[in-house]
């Protein structure tokens, strides 16, 4: 039923989720979804979950053996970039979610325990890199700000080598700043 409600937010995005076109995809009965989730929102808090943990697993593959700013800024927009060139919507879902969270408690809370998990692990290498614990949680958040911010202008399609040049720019910025 998770898969089901995976597929179902990436094709019709939250406003589209209905237990029927879940239960449809599962082939399940549509009470099942409300017996193992208990509401909507927690089945979108569970898919949530899903979908951070696969970018998350994407972007520590990037960062194997990196212990320079510019290879954890590098690494993580690669991560992500390689996630977009699998499979865009989840990219999509993740922003479609982040802004049903500004009005829903229970998608917020599943969307910052998405971010808190991103947020440890870019701190863990921060700090490897040598980032002074101090710095270490601003510059997690600049580097996530300005990852999330590269990855909807590649989203909207902007001109990819404009793109490009202003991911390098970041990942320059990144390094010299931290």
């Amino acid at each position: 039923m998770l898969a089901a409600g995976l597929e179902t937010l990436l094709e019709e995005g939250y406003a589209g989720l209905t237990y029927a076109k879940v239960a449809v995809r599962a082939g399940e009965n549509k009470s099942l979804i409300s017996y193992y989730f208990g509401s909507k929102q927690r089945l979108v808090a569970d898919v949530a979950a899903l979908v951070g943990e696969r970018i998350t697993v994407q972007v520590l593959e990037e960062l194997v053996d990196v212990n320079t700013v510019e290879g954890i800024a590098r690494g993580v927009l690669t991560g992500l970039w390689n996630v977009m060139d699998e499979d865009t919507r989840i990219a999509r879902l993740y922003f479609d979610l982040s802004a049903v969270s500004v009005v829903d408690e229970e998608i917020h809370l599943a969307i910052h325990e998405v971010k808190d998990r991103w947020r440890e692990v870019i701190s863990g290498y921060l700090f490897g890199a040598g980032v002074g614990e101090e710095e270490v949680p601003a510059a997690a958040t600049f580097l996530m700000a300005g990852t999330q911010g590269l990855a909807i202008e590649r989203l909207e399609g902007y001109a990819p080598e404009r793109l490009e040049a202003a991911r390098e720019l970041f990942i320059r910025a990144a390094s010299a700043a931290i």
